[in-house]
């Protein structure tokens, strides 16, 4: 009896001690260190391409992970529907010339969105029936929208639309003035009433004075219509 119990222990225990040990569950679909560094080096193209930069100026000066509250990343635009889903991703910071670019990605870099917002511009209302509006990303992305045209939104970056000289001017404004809220409306009261107003978010202490906002507004225009014509 005592022999056949001790070969019960034997048959039993020794296959269990031979098993293979479990191995700690790896996530295949984490973006590997190759990876991000790669949708680093994507995002410098991109930037180099938008501004017409020579890609050797651009520098990543920092990377982080993100939890972003939803598909747009956090970055809205006029007219965009984002759906509210948490989203985990990055924030990549280039700096290039004295200035720094956001970009936010999701985790496999098949959404890439600009995100530091230079300027927003809206005119809506007057006689014609305006409903137009335009938002330019530091980067070079500008967006424009309007209800009258199909499609209603159309999208360029600035080495396409502008000169290096009209580059140079906008980031010429950028250093100098502050964040600054322009107003060209039609006074309140008056019958078709157009509104007009302009948003700049620069990274200076500056206050733009009559000439500047006037040359601001119509830069703005200027580049509605290229996108829009």
């Amino acid at each position: 009896m005592k022999k056949f119990l001790l070969l019960f222990i034997v048959i039993t225990l020794v296959p269990a001690a031979c098993a293979p040990s479990a191995q700690p569950t790896v996530d295949s679909a984490a973006p590997t260190d190759e990876a991000v560094d790669l949708l680093a080096d994507e995002l410098i193209q991109l930037l180099s391409v938008n501004l017409g930069l020579d890609e050797s100026a651009i520098v990543l000066i920092s990377r982080e992970d993100a939890e972003f509250g939803d598909a747009c990343l956090e970055v809205a635009r006029f007219d965009t529907a984002c759906t509210q889903v948490v989203t985990p991703g990055y924030i990549f910071n280039f700096e290039a010339n004295g200035i720094e670019y956001e970009y936010r990605t999701d985790a496999v870099g098949d959404s890439i969105q600009p995100a530091t917002v230079a300027m927003t511009w809206i005119r809506e209302g007057g006689i014609a029936g305006f409903c137009d509006h335009l938002t330019v990303y530091l980067s070079g992305e500008v967006y424009a929208s309007s209800c009258r045209t199909q499609p209603n939104e159309t999208s360029g970056y600035f080495s396409e639309l502008l000169s290096a000289a009209q580059i140079t001017e906008f980031n010429a404004w950028y250093q100098k003035f502050g964040v600054s809220r322009l107003d060209e409306s039609d006074p309140a009261g008056v019958a078709d009433r157009m509104v007009n107003t302009l948003e700049f978010f620069g990274g200076g202490t500056g206050k733009p004075g009559k000439v500047d906002q006037q040359a601001l507004f119509a830069w703005a225009m200027a580049l509605f219509q290229k996108l829009h014509s």
